[in-house]
């Protein structure tokens, strides 16, 4: 991981979460869901920074947290972005549904 790409990561989330966020992030190809559909492996505080970090949710991590139903969706152009941006912190996992 690149100290560079942890701290620009680290830059982007809230005060309270900087320390509760596990890296790598792993994103799971999913299949069933579409294509080019990805979920995130891990806790909401990982979806909630990386939702925020890709300007997808401004919203504090309680109104995420009270807001989500399942588990959220990212698709390729989002996967490319955040990939492009911390290469060295994004895990992509393919498997095949049940």
């Amino acid at each position: 991981m690149k100290k560079s790409e942890v701290e620009a990561l680290s830059a982007g989330l809230p005060d309270a979460l900087r320390d509760k966020v596990r890296l790598p992030l792993v994103l799971l190809r999913r299949r069933e869901l579409g294509p080019g559909a990805f979920t995130l492996l891990g806790d909401p505080n990982e979806e909630y920074a990386v939702s925020n970090i890709l300007g997808e949710y401004n919203g504090t991590l309680a109104e995420f947290q009270r807001s989500r139903q399942s588990a959220t969706v990212f698709y390729k152009p989002q996967v490319s972005e955040l990939t492009r941006r911390f290469h060295s912190l994004v895990v992509v996992g393919f498997g095949l549904s049940e």
